[in-house]
């Protein structure tokens, strides 16, 4: 049988599953609207004591890939264990927010960085296992915070989007306001003529 725990962050993804009553095991609300280092440590410090306890076995994250700034697609991701499969990031992509004339503009710059094999006569000063166990809740804290970061981006990219579609539809309904307004007072103005010059004809 399967068993799962929620580690749910944020206001929406709560309110989602305490809708369906769902189990939630722990939740992560009120978070700054810029992730830090900070929250992404405490929630790693959770996620690893889980996984270390043997209390699960598998740790998927699930966030909002931010792609541009109108797209934005859900990602799956295994954290841990650790596997070689994991650890390779395919088409990965550095994004800069950036403005070009008084406009937003994102720059994409894909990473083409190669792991290099390590030369055979390599000799560790310590452990492979003590330097795994000191790398692995950085590297869990590290991914943990580029997704909340993603997931922040592509946020603030369609609220953005969405504010920028309601400015276009108001101007555009003002426009046609403003034109149906003008219409209307020159055939008022014209009808006024008229009478004008059917009362003077009539004389």
């Amino acid at each position: 049988m399967l068993f799962y725990k929620f580690i749910l962050v944020g206001r929406k993804a709560t309110q989602y599953f305490q809708r369906r009553n769902q189990p939630i095991d722990k939740t992560y609300i009120g978070l700054e609207q810029i992730p830090s280092s900070a929250e992404a440590a405490s929630i790693g410090d959770e996620l690893l004591s889980l996984f270390l306890s043997e209390t699960v076995d598998r740790v998927e994250f699930i966030y909002t890939k931010f792609v541009s700034l109108i797209s934005s697609r859900p990602v799956v991701q295994t954290l841990l264990p650790l596997t070689p499969q994991g650890l390779e990031v395919k088409d990965d992509e550095i994004f800069r927010l950036t403005t070009c004339g008084g406009e937003f503009k994102v720059e994409r710059e894909k990473v083409t960085s190669k792991a290099k094999s390590l030369p055979q006569d390599m000799i560790f000063e310590q452990d492979p296992v003590q330097i795994l166990n000191a790398l692995l809740p950085l590297y869990l804290n590290n991914q943990l915070l580029r997704g909340l970061q993603e997931s922040a981006a592509s946020e603030l990219a369609a609220r953005m989007t969405a504010m920028n579609n309601a400015s276009d539809n108001a101007s555009e309904l003002m426009g046609n306001l403003t034109l149906s307004y003008n219409k209307a007072r020159q055939a008022s103005i014209t009808q006024e003529l008229l009478e004008v010059v059917a009362g003077a004809n009539a004389l």
